[in-house]
């Protein structure tokens, strides 16, 4: 069963599981804004009655993959199966590229196992 949380100027919705999947907030203001979540807790899209809005992407890591705004911004990342960054992109023409990611030396002998030291 789903569940309700909230007001007409605040409401949340959440799945069996408790994991939040739409949000609509209304400020006194007049300002107003709704998400949408995906169910990893992730903001797949935000939009606002300023007309601002953005949708997302996020691989199964839960990092994010692709990224568009309403301004005419958009990026986005390749990653490996552990979900480290090997290239980004985006609408400015900002590009990267990771041949090797960033390990502690903890987590390099965590991924590489066994290994002989060579002089």
């Amino acid at each position: 069963m789903k569940n309700i949380q909230g007001t007409k100027e605040n409401l949340e919705l959440f799945d069996e599981n408790g994991i939040r999947f739409y949000e609509y907030f209304k400020y006194q203001s007049g300002f107003r804004y709704e998400c949408t979540y995906d169910s990893q807790g992730n903001k797949l899209t935000y939009k606002n009655s300023n007309g601002y809005g953005y949708e997302a992407t996020f691989d199964s890591n839960g990092k994010e993959l692709t990224y568009k705004d309403s301004d005419g911004f958009s990026c986005e990342y390749t990653r490996d199966s552990q979900g480290d960054e090997l290239t980004y992109k985006n609408s400015n023409g900002v590009t990267r590229g990771f041949d090797i990611p960033e390990y502690t030396m903890e987590e390099l002998i965590a991924k590489i196992g066994k290994f002989k030291i060579i002089k």
